[in-house]
């Protein structure tokens, strides 16, 4: 299987950068997917900070860059936050506040009967010299989530130059606990002064967005292409408790 999806990623990626360089992405391309777009952090959770700039505000700027992109080529987008704020209610003194925060995204995705789920974030090393985008898509994925974070893992490891590998590391909450494809993307380090630099440009926001799109677009032709099955994030009622499954 791993074969055969690489050997897939290959033919699209042929296929790919030409979808999204026309001059407008074809509107109907995502039409019909539900897509998360979730800007990491917020509020009272500033994550990585640097002086004169926190981690929220940047991956805000980008998933909102995102969000739009992923419309234009005709996806119902549903974006976890649209300012500096987050999903636990303002005044509420929750002793947990972070995990409260990642389950609300979790029942975020839920509620929106979301088909793929993208966490926004932005990554800080002691070595300055660290650099690159990574996408974490959690431990033992399943074809599907693979296809999404092998697609998205080119896409945005060609924009910042990163040698990294797709990476499966297990204690992410939100991998752990959506049920659907879903991939966390780090697009650079803050702690790195070129690589905060570009982060911050418009322009350079703007091509995340792009790479991003034609991640997203990858992993749909791909999961047509290999026929697996379309993810919901609702539960199969087939599966509920009292119910009857069939075991077909």
């Amino acid at each position: 299987m791993q074969n055969h999806l690489f050997g897939l990623l290959a033919c699209l990626a042929l296929v790919g950068h030409g979808a999204l360089a026309q001059a407008a992405q074809p509107r109907s391309s995502l039409a019909g997917q539900v897509i998360v777009v979730d800007a990491g952090h917020g509020g009272l959770d500033n994550g990585a900070r640097v002086p004169g700039l926190d981690e929220k505000d940047l991956v805000l700027s980008i998933s909102r860059e995102i969000a739009h992109m992923l419309r234009q080529a005709g996806a119902k987008v549903v974006e976890s936050r649209q300012a500096d704020d987050n999903l636990i209610p303002r005044g509420a003194k929750e002793r947990n506040f972070q995990r409260k925060n990642l389950e609300a995204r979790v029942e975020l995705a839920t509620r929106s009967d979301a088909g793929i789920f993208l966490s926004i974030h932005a990554n800080k090393y002691a070595d300055p010299s660290v650099h690159g985008a990574q996408v974490f898509i959690g431990e033992e994925p399943d074809p599907e989530r693979q296809l999404l974070g092998s697609c998205l893992h080119a896409e945005m490891s060609t924009l910042s130059g990163s040698r990294r590998q797709l990476d499966m590391i297990s204690d992410l909450y939100l991998m752990r606990h959506l049920k659907i494809p879903a991939a966390l993307i780090e697009v650079g380090f803050i702690s790195n002064t070129a690589e905060r630099s570009r982060l911050m440009q418009p322009a350079y926001q703007h091509a995340i967005a792009q790479a991003v799109t034609r991640g997203v677009m990858c992993f749909v032709r791909g999961r047509s292409a290999l026929q697996l099955s379309t993810h919901s994030s609702r539960p199969n009622p087939a599966q509920a408790p009292g119910a009857t499954a069939s075991l077909a």
